[in-house]
């Protein structure tokens, strides 16, 4: 949808205070949680910094993921000779603006005009901005890929390939993302401009094309940046047996494995998150549901629910955290889980009738679907990933409807730090 022209220079003014307002509501909560008590995971990960820079660390010290967040994150601190908690979070900090730099990207080569306010509603997405400067793996995972994805969107292969070997070297299961970026590349490539819209015929034209040697090199070309990476986690897995880096987490965390868990909590989350968004599209998911297979489809969601989604992870178990207690409310089905899943069926339909800017873009749901469901836990990190992906890279609603966005994540904030 194209953005009025009459009151652009308006627009654009209230987008820039808003600028100014989220870098103040960032810096506040990064002075709120620079010097409070470790929390949570952070306690692994920074035991697992301090031994870094004390050479004292060992195989069985680190955590599932590969150790690249803590490499990175210890040599900066190296750098700067600082050792201290509230350093490590500022370096944590650092990550989190690379990746608001990443979505700006991301969003100015998908729609230019809302880049700005879009980025602002990625920066104060409320399950991300409070991981700022928390000294977590997935800031630095998220900007990782953001800046592979963008460096896809520019057709730069050397930064492609650079950019998602890190991210793989932060969180392994960044991996499942090749396809969406190899998609994207290939999309803008000149030999591959497929003008079929269903799959069958798109993929009947795409293998002529591989019988044409322009195309079936520029195919090939395309491959190389995703060669390393996906070799080398394919090697660590053939070698060892496991995805997990320690191998005493690797009962914890089987591999492969699926789990419907993350899958159902993520759609409870977009439709909480992105409320604004979801109403606009009313009228659009009530004609959706006149087609009696979009009726089938739920069927089979509320199926799903009732026999697979199950809350038996250890870790899952905590009532005092509010995660848990709306998870262990669902699982034990009733008029809780009915809401649950009405919640998810809701976001379900909502993402059938939100156009995504490409359609190369459209890989970003059943990718997430696997990236959801190779995880066992069920943690609202897990979800960050995906719906940022949508949030970037759906064609932009109108600039009012934008800004309301923009105003539903600020109280949520409110509510998440008042």
């Amino acid at each position: 949808m194209k953005w009025s022209t009459s009151s652009s220079g308006v627009q654009r003014v209230t987008e820039i205070l808003l600028a100014v307002c989220t870098s103040v509501v960032v810096l506040l909560v990064f002075f709120r949680l620079k010097n409070s008590p470790l929390l949570y995971d952070e306690v692994f990960h920074f035991r697992r910094i301090e031994g870094l820079l004390n050479g004292t660390i060992t195989l069985r010290d680190f955590g599932v993921m590969f150790p690249g967040y803590h490499v990175l994150a210890a040599g900066i601190l190296r750098i700067f000779g600082q050792t201290s908690l509230s350093a490590a979070r500022a370096v944590s900090l650092f990550f989190s603006l690379a990746s608001c730099i990443a979505a700006y990207g991301v969003a100015r080569a998908v729609d230019r005009p809302s880049a700005l306010l879009r980025t602002l509603q990625f920066a104060l997405l409320p399950i991300l901005l409070p991981f700022f400067p928390l000294i977590y793996t997935d800031t630095l995972s998220l900007s990782l890929v953001l800046f592979a994805l963008l460096a896809a969107l520019r057709g730069r292969l050397l930064l492609l390939g650079l950019f998602f070997l890190l991210a793989a070297l932060v969180r392994q299961n960044n991996i499942l993302w090749a396809p969406l970026l190899f998609a994207v590349l290939l999309s803008s490539n000149p030999f591959w401009k497929i003008s079929a819209t269903g799959p069958v015929s798109w993929l009947h034209q795409a293998l002529r094309r591989l019988h044409d040697g322009h195309a079936l090199r520029s195919f090939l070309r395309l491959v190389v940046p995703f060669l390393l990476p996906v070799i080398a986690f394919a090697a660590f897995v053939a070698v060892t047996g496991r995805a997990s880096f320690n191998p005493d987490l690797a009962a914890a965390h089987p591999f492969p494995s699926f789990s419907l868990g993350n899958i159902f909590f993520t759609f409870f989350l977009f439709t909480a998150l992105f409320l604004p968004l979801v109403f606009v599209r009313a009228r659009a998911i009530v004609l959706l549901l006149r087609r009696p297979w979009v009726l089938l489809l739920l069927v089979a969601l509320f199926i799903l629910f009732s026999v697979g989604f199950q809350v038996d992870h250890p870790a899952n178990s905590e009532m005092g955290r509010l995660r848990d207690v709306v998870l262990l409310a669902a699982a034990a089905g009733g008029l809780n889980g009915f809401l649950f899943w009405l919640t998810g069926a809701l976001a379900v339909l909502t993402m059938f009738v939100t156009p995504l800017a490409r359609r190369s873009f459209a890989w970003i749901y059943p990718l997430s679907f696997l990236y959801l469901g190779g995880s066992w836990l069920i943690e609202t990190r897990y979800a960050i990933v995906p719906l940022v992906f949508f949030l970037l890279l759906r064609k932009p609603n109108s600039w009012r409807v934008e800004i309301l966005q923009f105003a539903f994540n600020a109280l949520l904030l409110l509510w998440v730090f008042l």
